[in-house]
């Protein structure tokens, strides 16, 4: 073993242990990722419930539910007619001619105003909750893709600290090969390492631009605009049971409370159809002129001959309603029922389906929250004392150079493994908090 090649290892393994790519998470590069001036998690959730265009035309349902329940709070219009006779066309004399003029107002009876009102007010408090949950899927799916892309970052951040180190430490060991204080094996050892870690850098960049990218629809900006991100994976950490959190998607589930309101909207639906059998009734006033000028001839008051004329006014009141012998509104009334029958089914199966996906996600929850104490707590440490150990082992001659990088290669993927645990304990943190229906601390 040369001398030459013993201090260029040295120096290699060294750097490359002390390197805080081994120690912490590492700084991803200032392009994808700028703790000062980069955009939050917390920013993004905010981008999202202010530009997104599905949470957007989602809310458009609450306008629309606010503008019925304003439409069912009126009362029925009244209504005006005016007709025209003339006998002429009939042969009923040419001179006979009445005009008439009437107006009508149609009375609800049975309540049906307030079951209307009754029935829109239950719909706007759904549109509410139906805005809710979209909030709830889309801040789960911000974070989702924050996470993903932050791990890539990670990874591609630590891909290039670990070439430029190899790259330096190539450069150096052809200048001893040159000198013939190194053997050529060793630079084509180093040579092959390094390209390896160019290929990785350029499908890890190429994983971390598609997650960046996929995180721009759902924050509303364009795909041309820039986005920096700002945080990391290993900072959240949080705590709770499975009976605490089966609790709390009982009570803040949006999508579960919206099949509660949705049995009372259902309910409130049979009484409007009950109220729309019962028949309106509807009065009229209606005044009526009638002029007829006779060929025959008479005198007036002053004894002047004029014409003989019939001239007739009649002032008539009405009441009108509907019998409801036949149509009673059975078929509405029966349909409504079985909405109310299917409301109560869907809540019933959601609430088993809640449960369900708590479970689901708590056990992963947990199982990433195992995985990463094993990792921090032995999985680490244990990689870089092999390191420093195969180090040791080099520099007093009793292994060669190949064995160093194979072990740089299992610190390597360990590293990588490690970012994999992080990224599923955020994961899993995320689908804890969808399935609960609130963020957690």
């Amino acid at each position: 073993m040369k001398i030459g090649t013993e201090r260029s290892a040295l120096l290699f393994v060294t750097a490359l242990v002390s390197s805080s790519a081994f120690g912490q998470a590492p700084t991803p590069s200032a392009s994808y990722l700028d703790q000062a001036r980069g955009t939050a998690i917390e920013q993004l959730v905010d981008l999202a419930f202010r530009q997104n265009s599905d949470l957007l035309a989602t809310r458009q349902r609450l306008t629309e539910a606010q503008g019925l329940l304003r439409q069912s709070a009126f009362r029925t219009n009244p209504a005006i007619d005016m007709s025209y006779g003339d006998g002429a066309p009939v042969g009923s004399g040419p001179n006979l001619r009445e005009v008439s003029i009437g107006y009508s107002h149609i009375f609800e009876l049975g309540g049906k105003r307030q079951r209307r009102v009754e029935v829109s007010e239950w719909g706007v408090k759904l549109a509410e909750l139906e805005i809710a949950d979209r909030e709830r899927q889309i801040r789960s799916d911000v974070k989702s893709k924050y996470a993903e892309a932050l791990a890539a970052i990670r990874n591609l951040q630590f891909t290039e600290e670990l070439l430029g180190l190899n790259s330096e430490t190539l450069r150096v060991t052809q200048a001893r090969v040159r000198q013939g204080e190194a053997p050529a094996v060793d630079q084509g050892l180093l040579q092959v390492d390094v390209g390896r870690l160019q290929s990785d850098r350029a499908l890890v960049e190429n994983q971390v631009l598609r997650n960046v990218l996929a995180i721009k629809p759902l924050v509303g900006i364009s795909l041309d605009q820039t986005l920096q991100l700002r945080g990391d994976l290993v900072s959240w950490q949080t705590g709770i049971t499975l009976a605490e959190a089966l609790a709390r998607a009982s009570q803040a589930r949006p999508d579960l409370a919206a099949t509660r309101i949705e049995q009372s909207l259902r309910d409130s639906e049979v009484r409007a159809f009950k109220a729309e059998a019962v028949p309106n009734l509807v009065g009229s006033v209606r005044f009526t002129r009638t002029n007829d000028l006779f060929d025959q001839f008479g005198t007036n008051r002053a004894g002047a001959v004029v014409p003989i004329r019939d001239l007739d006014k009649m002032l008539t009141a009405g009441v009108s309603i509907v019998l409801p012998f036949r149509n009673r509104n059975q078929g509405n009334i029966q349909a409504a029922e079985a909405r109310t029958t299917s409301a109560k089914l869907r809540s019933q199966y959601l609430e088993q389906v809640v449960a369900q996906e708590v479970t689901s996600a708590y056990r992963r929850f947990e199982a990433a929250k195992q995985a990463r104490s094993i990792f921090e707590g032995t999985v680490l440490n244990q990689s870089q004392d092999n390191v420093r150990i195969i180090r040791a082992a080099y520099t007093a001659g009793e292994l060669r150079l190949f064995d160093v990088l194979n072990e740089q290669r299992r610190l390597v993927d360990t590293q990588r493994a490690y970012t994999d645990v992080l990224r599923e304990y955020y994961l899993s943190v995320v689908e804890l908090e969808r399935a609960i229906g609130v963020e957690l601390p």
